[in-house]
């Protein structure tokens, strides 16, 4: 992991964990093999982070953490990938009868694709994805039951650096989460 990934993957462990709703204990450089997860095509996809969010039963969270600094380059057409890989994996893990209750979150520090942000996690920007990056299908015909599944997983969150200001510390938090036991420690 470069340099501006990794520092757009600490942003988002820490402005993600200070909600006490999530934790990222996992990120692709230290622990690869924990932030994998495959297509139906054969083919692995390694998410910069994995992690939790903390409900009554913890749920797994894979997370793309994007660090870009402008509206211009490649986030719409990486986030379209990522929407086709999301629904690649579930459809995986549905096809092997054990549903694994994966959410995906884009975390990003520039919005992108604004003329058509209300419909970004939707069915029909799943189903286009799905289209441009047919071969994650692996002839597989798309399941409406599953788009909307995964849509239902799909978080999108956009944050501005200052953000970190309006974080708690790592003590606040600590005790927080104490009184919160959200992690059932």
């Amino acid at each position: 992991m470069h340099e501006k990934g990794r520092q757009g993957v600490d942003l988002a462990r820490k402005i993600l964990e200070s909600t006490t709703w999530i934790e990222l204990p996992f990120d692709s450089a230290e622990n690869e093999a924990v932030c994998t997860l495959h297509l139906l095509d054969g083919t692995d996809k390694c998410f910069d982070a994995m992690g939790f969010i903390l409900r009554d039963t913890k749920t797994p969270l894979y997370v793309e953490a994007k660090n870009y600094d402008s509206s211009g380059g490649s986030q719409a057409a990486a986030y379209n990938e990522f929407l086709a890989n999301a629904y690649s994996i579930t459809a995986k893990d549905l096809e092997s009868g054990v549903d694994g209750k994966r959410e995906f979150m884009w975390f990003t520090k520039h919005p992108f694709s604004l003329k058509k942000w209300p419909e970004l996690i939707s069915m029909d920007a799943i189903s286009a994805a799905l289209q441009a990056h047919s071969s994650v299908l692996k002839g597989k015909i798309i399941s409406a039951d599953t788009l909307k599944l995964v849509s239902e997983r799909l978080w999108l969150i956009v944050v501005h650096h200052k953000q970190t200001e309006l974080t708690l510390t790592p003590d606040e938090l600590g005790r927080i989460e104490g009184m919160l036991n959200r992690k059932r420690r």
